[in-house]
């Protein structure tokens, strides 16, 4: 995926394509209520995220950052899907003690009572300005790892990865629980 404000391209690591099994247990946890399902995700999001992180020098830890969700979406959820698997790991002790699970991304006011990304366009993803805002980083170019449940068009991670940019952190990597497939290739039933 490419950054234009980066002038580079954020490499995203996914736990499985978004089809078949995958697809309705993901959605059976965001939209049916099956909140132990994340103790089912939570150990593979962790291998991905563990497999994909650079060591660090000296003490500096990498933060792992949730994508967050809508308070529209927290409101009929109860729970925010992806910090709840996050925090699933990092109880089990499935992280590497180089990564620390931090929430410093938030929505603007204006975007934060949004609906659905797929219920919009792809234009509308891509465009709208920006929809994130990132806590300052307390250590000037702190490496963080973004996390989101399903990648369709690569626009929320976008605009996260710039607006963590913006606030002074180096986003090494994004990963995904589920990537969907091109628009030209079928879909997984």
């Amino acid at each position: 995926m490419e950054l234009p404000l980066l002038a580079n391209q954020l490499s995203v690591s996914s736990c499985g394509i978004y089809g078949k099994e995958l697809a309705r247990a993901v959605l059976a946890f965001k939209n049916k209520q099956r909140y132990f399902l994340r103790g089912v995700f939570a150990p593979y999001l962790a291998a991905v995220i563990n497999a994909s992180c650079v060591p660090q020098p000296g003490q500096l830890t990498t933060l792992i950052v949730p994508v967050p969700s809508s308070l529209k979406a927290v409101g009929q959820r109860g729970y925010s899907p992806v910090l709840s698997i996050l925090e699933q790991g990092m109880r089990s002790g499935l992280y590497s003690r180089q990564l620390v699970c931090r929430s410093v991304l938030h929505y603007r006011v204006r975007s934060a009572f949004g609906g659905a990304q797929k219920l919009k366009s792809g234009s509308a993803r891509r465009g709208g300005g920006e929809h994130f805002i990132a806590e300052r980083a307390k250590v000037p170019g702190q490496p963080i790892i973004l996390i989101d449940d399903v990648l369709t068009t690569g626009s929320t991670l976008r605009h996260a990865a710039m607006a963590c940019h913006k606030a002074g952190y180096d986003v090494t990597l994004a990963v995904a629980l589920a990537l969907t497939k091109p628009p030209n290739q079928e879909p997984e039933q």
